[in-house]
């Protein structure tokens, strides 16, 4: 199967999860190519797309959503979907709430196989306000991915 692993990423976090997907996929004999969005052209020879952005506000962020909407619905092709959030999982109640709304409603508008949220990185901790606004603890490590979650789903593609 050819798969694409499309991204975009703002301090480097969503592109290597990207790139950490597309090496698992060509490991079990796929073909695999990871891409930021800005530099895709013609989805046609691709089987499956995978679809990453880090979350900004809650939101993915503008350019991921006009790509999904203007590229990657007019292609034939299955679709997965990943959002990078540091909040998600140690965050307030609201907030993941807030992301599993826009994950429902960009994988609903993309028709997604399958979507998940994964864990991010800050460069430094979130000052006092921020961790009591978000509800994240204070010694929260600055990077929360989980690995093993992005290979075993990673795996089902």
């Amino acid at each position: 199967m050819n798969y694409l692993v499309a991204y975009i990423s703002k301090t480097g976090t969503t592109e290597e999860i990207a790139k950490r997907i597309a090496k698992l996929l060509e490991e079990r004999g796929d073909t695999a190519q990871a891409m930021p969005i800005s530099t895709i052209g013609e989805l046609s020879r691709y089987d499956r797309i995978i679809l990453g952005s880090p979350v900004n506000g809650m939101k993915v962020l503008p350019e991921f959503d006009a790509f999904c909407k203007e590229k990657a619905l007019a292609s034939r092709a299955s679709k997965d979907l990943f959002m990078v959030s540091y909040i998600f999982e140690k965050g307030r109640p609201m907030w993941k709430k807030a992301l599993q709304k826009e994950k429902t409603r960009l994988s609903e508008l993309l028709g997604a196989r399958s979507a998940e949220i994964f864990g991010g990185r800050i460069d430094k901790e979130f000052p006092g306000f921020a961790r009591f606004i978000f509800g994240t603890p204070k010694n929260l490590p600055l990077d929360i991915r989980n690995w093993e979650a992005v290979e075993a789903w990673a795996k089902h593609l």
